[in-house]
């Protein structure tokens, strides 16, 4: 079997993040403050790690570096509402709206990029080098995770 493709690990997660929006959609409460903590897990460290790996090399290349320009830009935006969201309730009565919004911009984020990076990148980048930037992504990505849940310990012990 072959190993996976860098599209095929944003790909995948962009799935779960679609499903945990999804969950959100209807949530209440505890339950969404908990599906909301686990929307941070997944998608905090999945820009940080595009940021750090997969963005600089596309950014090298006149094909995609307009797109990679514009998703950093959306990138910050989403920081921005997760941030408002982390200091809200989800009893506040801006909280579901706010979710809806980053939702609909992590929605057109994944849309551009599974329809109009994708393709692109796949020009640019050897099936060999697709390869190792998911491995250094998985990489990245794993240790902003671990970053993320010892800080969440930290928080949880003061």
């Amino acid at each position: 079997m072959s190993k996976p493709q860098i599209y095929d690990v944003l790909q995948r997660e962009h799935e779960e993040v679609g499903e945990l929006f999804h969950r959100l959609e209807e949530a209440k409460g505890l339950i969404a403050h908990q599906l909301f903590v686990r929307l941070k897990l997944k998608l905090v460290p999945h820009a940080r790690a595009e940021e750090a790996i997969v963005y600089p090399r596309l950014l090298k290349a006149d094909a995609t570096a307009e797109q990679v320009l514009e998703s950093l830009e959306e990138h910050k935006q989403v920081d921005n509402l997760i941030a408002e969201l982390d200091a809200l309730s989800p009893r506040d009565e801006r909280w579901a709206p706010k979710m809806k919004v980053l939702a609909d911009m992590v929605g057109h984020h994944v849309d551009e990029e599974e329809g109009e990076l994708f393709p692109r990148a796949r020009q640019i980048l050897s099936d060999r080098e697709a390869v190792e930037l998911a491995e250094a992504y998985a990489r990245e990505r794993d240790a902003f995770i671990d970053d993320m849940q010892r800080a969440e310990q930290r928080g949880a012990a003061e």
